[in-house]
């Protein structure tokens, strides 16, 4: 009789663990074939790729395309504007000149707008040139303090002189 319990919560414990794999592998296959349905679907909503692009995607997208150089080395701010507008680009690094240049390939449509996008860019770039240093305004208050501090070293002798005097 015990033999035979033992059987029977052996044969339980494999038909549980093998039960469990099957729903493990079906919930496997399941989750695969929603991901990909997934993907499609939102492939299909957008069909082409928005924003930095490579410039094969760009030209692969079948629109003819434009390029500019950057005036100057910083891409970074060229980037966060371009992406605020929606423009499709792609940026390449010439590592022929010294400093290296940056030349930004777009789409021929979105030329308006990338003008708007350059002219931002070129009015931030002068507002950075334009503020001065941090280090060099605290010299300034530095210095400020100090012949403060002076002119009240004075104005106290003074007063501590005609005190001793009048006595």
């Amino acid at each position: 009789m015990q033999e035979e319990v033992e059987n029977r919560a052996v044969n339980l414990a494999i038909s549980t663990v093998k039960l469990t794999a099957r729903s493990l592998a079906r919930g496997m296959r399941w989750y695969v074939v929603h991901r990909g349905q997934k993907k499609a679907r939102e492939k299909m909503q957008h069909p082409y790729e928005e924003g930095k692009q490579t410039v094969a995607e760009l030209l692969k997208a079948g629109v003819s395309t434009d390029k500019i150089e950057l005036p100057d080395g910083s891409a970074r701010d060229f980037c966060r504007l371009a992406r605020k507008m929606g423009v499709d680009y792609a940026i390449r690094k010439d590592k022929s000149q010294e400093p290296p240049r940056y030349v930004v390939f777009f789409k021929a449509k979105d030329t308006e707008v990338l003008d708007q996008v350059v002219k931002e860019y070129a009015a931030r770039a002068n507002a950075k040139n334009e503020k001065k240093s941090l280090r060099e305004e605290l010299k300034k208050e530095k210095e400020l303090a100090k012949t403060q501090t002076e002119k009240k070293e004075k104005h106290k002798r003074k007063r501590r002189k005609e005190r001793t005097e009048g006595r």
